[in-house]
């Protein structure tokens, strides 16, 4: 098993209306353990450091996310690091596919809607800031084998019992990280399907 962590060799181009690498992808990447040729999915691919990392490391990675642009940046941005991924489409969540995969992968928008403020995809996780986490957690398991790994994080800016209750109900906890801040904590998971 390979333990990932974060290149600072890459060369990673951002866009101001797409999710930039933060604290919150680095903790993933930290965090993400798999094999040389692991089928890899991440979701909510953004700038494509996640799914990049997974490539180099030799994961066989498929990305997707639900803007065109974020879309064509991971490639770009996967090119330009002599990366070749399977796959970058545009699609929501798991819609665009079928079949199991050996680990799963999603930095959700994770933060509540503010009021007076269009809906921003980036951050905004729904109105309590719970629900995109929720509906990918209700989802995950069923592309997941027993040795599968589905990692994810999430903030506690956002009401923490549903997204608990969702791993307790289809998951086991094989692993945790959290991070402080002076607003908020960071926790990411890794999940084992139950």
């Amino acid at each position: 098993m390979i333990d990932l962590e974060v290149s600072s060799s890459l060369d990673i181009r951002v866009e101001d209306d797409i999710y930039r690498p933060d604290d919150d992808s680095y903790m993933l990447i930290d965090m993400i353990r798999l094999k040389r040729g692991d089928s890899v999915l991440e979701i909510g691919c953004g700038s494509g450091i996640i799914s990049i990392h997974c490539a180099l490391a030799g994961g066989e990675v498929t990305a997707c996310d639900i803007h065109r642009k974020a879309v064509e940046l991971t490639r770009y941005n996967a090119e330009r690091n002599g990366t070749c991924l399977r796959g970058v489409l545009v699609g929501d969540m798991f819609r665009p596919f079928d079949g199991i995969w050996d680990v799963i992968v999603f930095n959700p928008p994770y933060l509540p809607e503010l009021e007076n403020r269009q809906r921003d995809p980036r951050w905004d996780g729904g109105k309590k800031g719970d629900e995109t986490i929720v509906e990918f957690l209700m989802q995950g398991w069923r592309y997941m084998h027993p040795g599968s790994r589905l990692y994810f994080c999430c903030s506690d800016l956002s009401p923490m019992w549903a997204i608990l209750e969702t791993v307790d109900r289809y998951y086991s906890v094989t692993g945790k990280k959290k991070k402080r801040f002076d607003f908020e904590t960071l926790f990411a998971y890794e999940l084992g399907r139950a």
